[in-house]
């Protein structure tokens, strides 16, 4: 049995080779073929990661014989599972840097596209697409949001994730003080671990004491986040709809002028008409009394 849905991917217009799709999409071997797709990131669920790919595709072997030099040819597209509950105290700054570098290292390749896969309805975070767009145009989240919603409309973060991404801007793209990865102080690390920057380790704070609280506190918040979340989505079809009721009527609107232009068209015809009739007497009355004037004078 074929699937119900139709299977959609859609170009990010700001960056070219960068797609977002659904689940069905980044299943559809047809699909990723059609548009040269050969990495995947995938943000799902946990309970939706035994599902998320197709396996023939999952299970793609490298062929070390063909390809560019340091990049072998897939029979299928590299993917990068990327389990993430829907819940705003779900630490994703930790992630976002390393996945940014893979999405841009095939983004570097010739002839390589990325995409990503979400298969929630409410499509809470579709990660690599919005920080890559972040990070790669050093804009900020929200002219992010607006640039992905273009290909993909109903994105609405929650609160949590939202905010998150505001302070991944506010660290310039990266939530780590280190450049380079030798575990030096120089370099950002000590002991070997990644030095956070102060923003970083407020969120962090900040969560871990909502955390302690206890868990009528911690529900609470996860309640607030996918109300102000379902209330923002609310929002944004309401006004998909009032924008909808205007081109309609506008298009009324239209349609009446076009009536109303016809109609004066109409009258403004009707005038000439009679118009050049009466100029056609008045000419014709010229003549015949020059006429008999002549005649007259004969």
């Amino acid at each position: 049995m074929s699937d119900l849905k139709t299977p959609t991917i859609v170009p990010i217009k700001a960056i070219p080779g960068l797609f977002i799709a659904d689940r069905f999409a980044a299943s559809s071997r047809q699909q990723l073929q059609g548009h040269n797709i050969v990495r995947i990131v995938s943000v799902l669920q946990r309970h939706e990661t035994s599902r998320s790919i197709n396996p023939h595709i999952v299970d793609a072997e490298v062929d070390a014989d063909s390809g560019e030099a340091g990049h072998p040819a897939r029979s299928g597209p590299e993917i990068r599972v990327l389990e993430l509950d829907d819940d705003p105290l779900v630490d994703i700054l930790q992630w976002l840097e390393e996945t940014c570098d893979w999405i841009q290292e095939g983004l570097d390749r010739r002839n390589v596209d990325v995409e990503e896969s979400s298969d929630r309805a409410s499509d809470a975070l579709p990660p690599g697409v919005l920080v890559h767009l972040m990070r790669r145009l050093q804009i900020s989240y929200a002219s992010a949001l607006s640039l992905a919603r273009e290909s993909r409309p109903q994105i609405t973060p929650n609160s949590g994730f939202e905010r998150q991404l505001r302070v991944w801007e506010f660290c310039r793209y990266s939530v780590y003080d280190d450049d380079g990865r030798d575990g030096s102080v120089e370099s950002g690390r000590v002991n070997n671990e990644r030095r956070e920057k102060p923003s970083y380790k407020a969120w962090k704070a900040e969560r871990d004491n909502l955390l302690k609280k206890g868990e009528e506190h911690v529900n609470r918040a996860r309640f607030s986040s996918l109300a102000d979340m379902a209330a923002r989505f609310g929002r944004r079809r309401q006004d998909d709809r009032e924008g909808e009721g205007e081109v309609g009527r506008s298009r009324q609107n239209d349609v009446e002028n076009d009536e109303g232009l016809e109609k004066s068209l109409g009258q403004d015809k009707r005038r000439e008409a009679w118009e050049r009739v009466q100029k056609m007497e008045r000419e014709w009355n010229e003549r015949l009394i020059r006429g008999q004037v002549q005649g007259q004078s004969q």
